[in-house]
């Protein structure tokens, strides 16, 4: 059952946008185009500037001290009762599973910690699932095949919902790849630890890509999309990386959302 805010139906939904660390610091693209495909169902965004990271590059690696200081400080950078949407299934997946490990034995943190965990969704997640879009008014064009993120879809369970807003944009080509599902190699400090496997997996996950004849790849996740982009780029391959986000914010040209300032002005 999805969260339900007690809102008035009928007046704006409200959400609070979680930008996350890799949007802000190497495509802030992906988040003004998250705020444009709110708003356009709908949706009174806000961003909340004290947020910081949820976490989890410090949880998984083994650094529970600073992982729980760093969930404590976004816990209260999301107060009341709206929806949390972000554009990533692995930062929605550490705050709704993560969490309740982190504060396991803190019982009034926990139940902070469960209740916004059933506020936040994934984009795709909230704009199916929630507000039960069925047509994302989208002008992009191309060939399109998706990569499941692992956590989005084994933390989530979220595997249908960006499938059908793909399909449902006019100008996309969607083509399944095989493996869809299999990892990409990335899964955050993994990739730093282990590089010749890592390099390995993505190398596998690029044959499925190219085996499509897709012009992109996306995914709703930008960590998986900076891997498997990265390598692509290296290896001049003649496709492109794009986050889900974008093609459904409806850049034609495919090029990263116009930049601005999401959110300038509210707190």
């Amino acid at each position: 059952m999805p969260y339900t805010t007690g809102m008035d139906p009928k007046g704006p939904i409200p959400v609070s946008l979680f930008f996350t660390c890799l949007a802000d610091a190497f495509s802030p693209g992906v988040g003004f185009a998250t705020v444009k495909v709110l708003e356009r169902f709908g949706a009174e965004v806000r961003v909340p500037l004290s947020q910081t990271c949820c976490g989890q590059p410090a949880y998984n690696s083994g650094n529970r001290k600073e992982a729980r200081a760093m969930a404590r400080k976004f816990l209260l950078s999301f107060p009341g009762e709206g929806y949390i949407v972000t554009p990533s299934g692995s930062c929605a997946a550490m705050v709704r599973h993560g969490y309740p490990v982190l504060f396991r034995d803190e019982p009034r943190t926990l139940a902070l910690a469960h209740a916004v965990g059933e506020r936040i969704y994934e984009l795709s997640q909230f704009l199916v699932d929630v507000l039960g879009v069925t047509d994302p008014k989208s002008d992009f064009r191309g060939k399109v095949t998706y990569h499941d993120s692992c956590h989005l879809r084994r933390g989530l369970g979220v595997v249908e919902a960006p499938r059908k807003l793909l399909r449902a944009v006019p100008g996309v080509e969607f083509v399944e790849m095989e493996e869809a599902d299999r990892c990409c190699g990335f899964g955050g400090v993994f990739s730093i630890k282990y590089p010749q496997i890592s390099c390995r997996m993505t190398e596998r996950k690029i044959e499925r890509i190219l085996a499509t004849g897709a012009s992109y790849v996306t995914s709703g996740d930008l960590g998986c999309l900076m891997n498997i982009g990265g390598m692509l780029s290296r290896q001049g391959y003649p496709v492109k990386a794009i986050h889900l986000a974008e093609i459904l914010a409806g850049e034609s040209s495919g090029a990263p959302a116009a930049a601005g300032s999401p959110g300038e002005g509210r707190s």
